[in-house]
């Protein structure tokens, strides 16, 4: 790269040097009369050196011998540029009152150098002359001379032959080439307060600028100007402002022509615009001025808070376009007459009135509580008390139900929302209670019997073309066998379930109506009873009460309470001994078989149920007669936990024998600990 810029300087060089508009060569060789033999007597030569503009000469000698003399009276060579005499050169070399060129180059000050030689009438000694050589070569005119003015406001760029000037950003360039002015027109400030100045202060301002500042605020303000720091503008002793001037001007009024060096005094301009014009000439060397402008308005009475409210911001004074809000106080809200706001901002007008009065903090009223389904709410801070920090208390029907979680007590919010301790909104809930029955938990006899109110009110009766069972979860929920309920599970509303009844056939139970049919994944009807479990969702919650209540699933630690020989209940209007359906409730106490040892029995028979598999739990007598039987398909067996005394389904009525309660054979029932995240799945989600 800095090859072609050296090749492309010398290219335009040498065009230069041969352009033929020039009278004189710009570049040579001079010598003395005979050179290099001894020059003669009475001799005198002149030669006129011409560069271009932007040009100047370098010249220097090869070879000097002149002769000697004092101040180098008789022979020399004198170089001069027009009047301005440079050097005058003798002998061979410099002594005190003698000069000789020696290896120095002279360069003229301008385009032009004249060099004259000249020898008196005689020498005493032969001397040879000289020899010198001369060039044209660029000025660099942005090198500013000592104690000089530079050529350029601002940058200076030299080229060959010449040189241009730039101004940095938000100026321009003069028509002289060189002086920079201010682009400082239109400037507009509308704050209410703020400092204007020349530009560049504190250093000289730019010459050959008109700059002109508009200070537009609101009508209803009046502007204030104070002159601050230093007032620098150049002046004359003689009139007023002639070179440079600051005026200052309203619609009404004017200030100015202002220049010198004493602070201005104050200016009230009573006016809410105020223009400011700022003038230079293409001299001086001044810092200029710095005015720092305020405005003031007709103030507007303080604002009072209401009661359990504040005031923001709090300033000393309020004048026009001033805004004040309120605030209330947590508990509190913002009413306008009897409308509540969002929020309220004051706006003070040029009158001195504001916009719109006060309003006021009222307390907050959550209203009513909800009523609690299952359960009641009691006031605790007095009769109907419904305002911020109220508290009341969620109670549930404690016979039939329990609240699932937190203790119900509700606090009126600063929102105006109820919120619980836990800070939820939304209301408590009331479960029933599961696994709670009137049967007596103490001995058990060995064989079916008629069941009593209140024994198993977990009981749902499918009734239909055939007869099957299915057990309460909860208010909305039934869990059942997957082949109970296979045929109607794209027709769920046509099941009947009927709750809260011993006799089958009695008018008085609790109906319900099914939404869904929920048929686990994995149950291939017709090829065993893998998987045999499914859930019926309720279109209404039943209502609980001592004949209708869910029955509980097991827990974590319900496996010991199923291990082999432990009790568990079946229940359900199954045929009977007798051959045909029972028509009263029974149940019958039966205990659980080993797994490997039920599993063996059938896989002798090869009973055409299917196999056992790790998803079921049997149950029944080795030498039989004790045992679940046709429709009771679908009911729960359940076990009763004896640290909580509740009961809970262990088990679904699946299949069993082909003749119930056969010696050697076990009733099977779906093993319902192994469904506990399909149940809650299901439950969650539908």
């Amino acid at each position: 790269m800095r090859l072609l810029i050296l090749l492309g300087l010398l290219w335009g060089f040498s065009a230069a040097l041969q352009d033929p508009k020039w009278p004189e060569p710009v570049f040579g060789r001079l010598a003395s009369p005979g050179f290099p033999g001894e020059y003669p007597n009475n001799q005198e030569k002149r030669w006129a050196l011409t560069a271009p503009p932007g040009y100047r000469l370098r010249l220097y000698f090869t070879h000097f011998h002149l002769e000697p003399s004092y101040r180098c009276e008789y022979d020399f060579v004198k170089l001069s540029a027009g009047t301005r005499l440079l050097a005058t050169l003798c002998g061979r070399e410099t002594t005190d009152t003698e000069r000789a060129p020696g290896n120095d180059s002279f360069y003229s000050p301008g385009s032009s150098l004249d060099v004259t030689f000249r020898s008196d009438y005689s020498n005493e000694k032969p001397f040879s002359g000289f020899e010198a050589f001369y060039a044209a070569e660029d000025v660099d005119e942005c090198l500013q001379p000592p104690g000089g003015t530079p050529p350029c406001d601002h940058h200076c760029h030299n080229h060959l032959g010449g040189f241009y000037c730039s101004c940095r950003a938000g100026y321009a360039l003069q028509r002289d080439r060189r002086t920079c002015s201010a682009l400082c027109s239109g400037q507009v400030f509308t704050g209410r307060s703020g400092v204007l100045s020349s530009p560049e202060y504190p250093r000289p301002y730019p010459k050959l600028s008109r700059c002109t500042y508009s200070i537009r605020l609101e009508e209803g303000f009046s502007i204030t100007l104070d002159f601050v720091e230093s007032f620098d503008v150049e002046a004359h002793p003689d009139t007023q402002c002639p070179y440079d001037s600051l005026k200052i001007q309203t619609d009404k009024e004017e200030w100015g022509p202002l220049c010198g060096n004493t602070l201005p005094r104050r200016i009230e301009t009573k006016s809410h615009a105020v223009t400011v014009t700022f003038v230079t000439d293409d001299s001086g060397d001044h810092t200029g001025w710095r005015i720092r402008y305020s405005s003031t308005a007709r103030p507007c009475p303080d604002p009072v808070a209401p009661p359990h409210g504040r005031i923001s911001p709090v300033q000393a004074a309020y004048v026009l376009r001033d805004r004040v809000s309120v605030a209330c106080e947590p508990g509190y809200e913002l009413l306008q007459g009897q409308l509540p706001l969002k929020s309220f901002v004051a706006v003070c007008r040029k009158d001195g009135s504001w916009d719109q009065p006060m309003p006021e903090c009222s307390i907050v009223d959550c209203g009513p509580p909800e009523d609690l389904p299952s359960g009641r709410v009691e006031y605790v801070t007095g009769p109907e008390v419904t305002t911020y920090r109220a508290a009341i208390q969620y109670r549930c029907n404690e016979t039939f139900y329990a609240m699932r979680a937190g203790d119900g007590k509700y606090v009126c919010a600063a929102d105006g929302f109820w919120t619980s301790s836990k800070g939820e909104k939304s209301l408590p809930a009331c479960e029933p209670v599961c696994g709670l029955s009137a049967r007596a938990t103490g001995g058990r006899i060995y064989g079916g019997q008629a069941a009593k109110p209140g024994d198993f009110p977990w009981q749902v009766l499918l009734a239909g073309e055939g007869i099957a069972a299915g057990a309460l979860l909860s208010d909305k929920w039934v869990l059942t066998a997957a082949h109970a309920v296979y045929e109607k599970r794209e027709d769920a509303p046509a099941l009947d379930i009927r709750m809260g009844t011993l006799n089958r056939r009695s008018r008085h139970y609790t109906q319900a109506r099914a939404e869904a049919v929920f048929i686990h994944e994995g149950y291939a009807h017709g090829a065993g009873f893998d998987h045999d479990i499914a859930l019926i969702k309720l279109k209404d919650k039943v209502a609980v009460n001592g004949n209708v209540r869910p029955i509980c699933l097991p827990g974590s630690a319900a496996e010991a309470f199923m291990r082999p020989d432990a009790i568990g209940t079946a229940s359900g209007w199954g045929v009977t001994q007798r051959g045909f359906p029972a028509l009263s409730l029974m149940f019958v106490d039966v205990p659980v078989v080993d797994h490997q040892r039920c599993r063996e029995a059938y896989e002798r028979q090869r009973h055409p149920g299917g196999r056992v598999t790790a998803n079921m739990l049997c149950a029944g007598l080795e030498g039989g007669g004790r045992d679940s039987c046709r429709g009771d398909s679908g009911g729960a067996l359940v076990f009763l936990d004896n640290e909580t005394e509740r009961w809970f389904v262990g088990g679904i009525v699946s299949w069993g024998a082909i003749h119930c309660g056969a010696a050697g054979q076990y009733g099977v029932y779906t093993k319902v600990m192994n469904y506990i995240p399909w149940i809650e799945n299901i439950i969650h989600n539908f």
